[in-house]
């Protein structure tokens, strides 16, 4: 089994969370895809959020009618913090010996994993698909670059490059990381948050479902 995990506040969840997770589906033939909404992320301010009911609700109606992808509440079912290496090791825990497990994340968030719970289990539980937008592939700052020099300053062992599979392989038995370029899309949920308080229009930024659904409850308001 290729199962991934793909975890956010999702506050909401819009058209960009949604080319991502098709997209590494994908690429990574997954035959299943976690979306992991988190109750209390570790570092990011919790004022913001909307109440779970409306985000899971959200979620449930943006997600395509496909099998491989499955919403999970174990981070809504903890107290605390929501610490990512407790939930690979919930997911890796139902999975079998020679199972691919992957964990989506953004640019930013790898480059502080130093700063994570337990990071060097983690990178032995999962393997980091960092995802970027295809502009961020370009440029003399590339982000092939920073992983690069992030990787060989902050990850303990020695990873190799491999050109042809974008990702740095462990010179030791361990797991990849992996570079994903992804479409550009011009969203965050932070500006759907500010359009909406502002009386701003989101329905290119959101489903239609959802883009309803925050008008209808008042959500962001």
């Amino acid at each position: 089994m290729r199962a991934g995990i793909f975890g956010g506040t999702f506050n909401p969840i819009h058209n960009g969370h949604l080319m991502v997770a098709r997209q590494v589906l994908q690429r990574f033939s997954l035959d299943r895809l976690y979306i992991v909404p988190c109750r209390r992320p570790p570092h990011k301010p919790e004022a913001s959020l909307a109440p779970v009911v409306h985000r899971l609700e959200m979620i449930r109606m943006a997600l395509p009618a496909d099998a491989r992808y499955d919403i999970s509440d174990v981070e809504l079912q903890r107290r605390g913090p929501s610490y990512t290496i407790d939930t690979a090791r919930h997911f890796a825990s139902r999975m079998d010996a020679g199972d691919a497990l992957f964990l989506v994340m953004g640019l930013d968030a790898f480059l502080e994993l130093h700063t994570w719970k337990s990071q060097r289990r983690l990178l032995e539980t999962v393997q980091p698909v960092v995802v970027t937008r295809t502009v961020d592939t370009e440029g003399p700052e590339t982000a092939q670059h920073r992983m690069q020099a992030y990787i060989r300053s902050h990850l303990a062992g020695t990873y190799v490059y491999v050109a042809r599979h974008r990702c740095w392989q462990p010179a030791a038995a361990g797991q990849a990381i992996h570079l994903l370029a992804t479409d550009p899309v011009d969203v965050s949920s932070s500006q759907i948050r500010r359009r909406v308080k502002a009386g701003k229009n989101i329905a290119a930024l959101v489903p239609t479902a959802v883009c309803a659904y925050i008008e209808q409850k008042g959500i962001y308001r």
